[in-house]
């Protein structure tokens, strides 16, 4: 009786340990804010936006499309860059575990940017319109939902490998087996529809024309964003692998990421040589001098969003941990600025806009920053391939940073 029993055990279809996840002081606090944010979402459902936010006639995108969709989208842009380095660049092998790190963290913003912007429309189960019921073919908007629709399926891709890697049914290896072969091509679209959307989303500010602040004007705004886009990716990938490799306690891949950093610092050089030569053309250049504060906040993205970063990232600091993290981390600012001030300095004054945040926007997009940071190392903890064979050396998972 007893073996009968043993045989008909009930199986499942997969065998995961879904929870190796461990709370530390670090990820309560993350937690708590991600918590009040959930209670701003439902309260905005509730209330509204014009409760929740600080939004009126003359600023109709406030923090939520600013912030959390123009600047978390290239937040996520370690997914296209790493994948691109990986699978068509000499010796991309050799960042196999970075890319696995990288497009698992580009899964999680996209997803995350997609939530968040449903809370900002007005009838929030509406952000699937575009997709099932078609738009404006010569929209920016329409071409941006479609491209990240499709990008996120190419995510779903590039990240289901991990988890078939902790199986061992044989009809799962030879599943992944298959993937692996053809992964190159989703990856390969995935640059594509990535480069799409990233200048996609500079388009969307180039119709207000000569009436932004000549500052942030430029007639190519929207390969300035494509290419800061590029290079945050890449910085980005420099700042989770500090913080990642502090955490968890492995291996911090300097030699990799210094490869990296002149790339980095070339980008940002091209970039602010082509912003003051586009002012220049234009007869602003004087502009940068003129005493008020879009000149400061002006000045304060060029020095440490451009200068810095170039002056570190091209320099020995390259080589060093601490080094990459600074270069890195303001880059990563950088891009944050630049789209701030694209999105509210240089347009609020020239259209007459009045407009500031609540204290519920401001949390809602804090608290769902904190959110990915929690989901991530969710991810980290239940599939360890993300962090690679060399993680095993230590004695789990259990995080140790707080």
């Amino acid at each position: 009786m007893s073996t009968m029993n043993a045989t008909h055990k009930p199986t499942r279809l997969l065998r995961m340990e879904w929870w190796r996840w461990r709370m530390s002081p670090g990820k309560g606090l993350l937690l708590a804010l991600f918590g009040a944010a959930a209670v701003v979402a439902v309260w905005r459902l509730f209330m509204g936006l014009g409760a929740a936010t600080g939004l009126n006639d003359s600023m109709p995108w406030g923090l939520w499309k600013i912030y959390d969709v123009v600047v978390v989208v290239p937040l996520g842009a370690t997914g296209f860059v790493m994948a691109f380095i990986r699978y068509f660049t000499p010796g991309g092998e050799r960042y196999e575990y970075l890319n696995r790190r990288a497009v698992i963290w580009a899964a999680i913003m996209y997803l995350s940017m997609g939530v968040r912007l449903a809370f900002d429309i007005g009838i929030p189960w509406r952000i699937i319109y575009p997709i099932v019921r078609g738009g404006n073919l010569h929209s920016p908007l329409f071409e941006i939902a479609w491209c990240v629709f499709l990008y996120l399926i190419v995510l779903f891709f590039e990240n289901i490998s991990r988890v078939a890697e902790e199986q061992k049914r044989p009809w799962v290896k030879k599943a992944d087996h298959l993937l692996h072969k053809i992964l190159p091509g989703f990856v390969l679209v995935g640059v594509m529809l990535s480069t799409m959307h990233h200048s996609s989303l500079g388009t969307l500010f180039m119709i207000t024309g000569k009436r932004m602040d000549p500052l942030w004007y430029h007639p190519w705004l929207n390969y300035v964003f494509l290419l800061t886009s590029i290079a945050t990716g890449m910085g980005m990938m420099m700042v989770i692998e500090h913080l990642t490799s502090r955490y968890y306690k492995i291996k911090f891949e300097t030699d990799l990421l210094a490869r990296l950093a002149p790339w980095v610092a070339g980008i940002l050089s091209f970039v602010l040589a082509w912003r003051l030569g586009a002012m220049a053309a234009e007869g602003q250049i004087g502009q940068i001098f003129v005493p008020r504060v879009e000149t400061a906040l002006w000045w304060a993205e060029i020095l440490l969003g451009y200068v810095a970063p170039i002056a570190i990232l091209f320099s020995r600091a390259r080589f060093t941990q601490k080094g990459l993290f600074a270069g890195g981390l303001l880059t990563v600012l950088g891009m944050i600025a630049l789209r701030l001030n694209v999105g509210f300095t240089a347009l609020m004054d020239a259209l007459g806009a009045q407009y500031t945040p609540s204290v519920p926007e401001i949390l809602f997009s804090v608290g769902a920053t904190a959110g990915t940071v929690v989901i991530y190392t969710w991810f980290v903890e239940t599939l360890p391939s993300i962090l690679g064979p060399r993680e095993r050396e230590t004695e789990g998972l259990e995080a140790v940073g707080d």
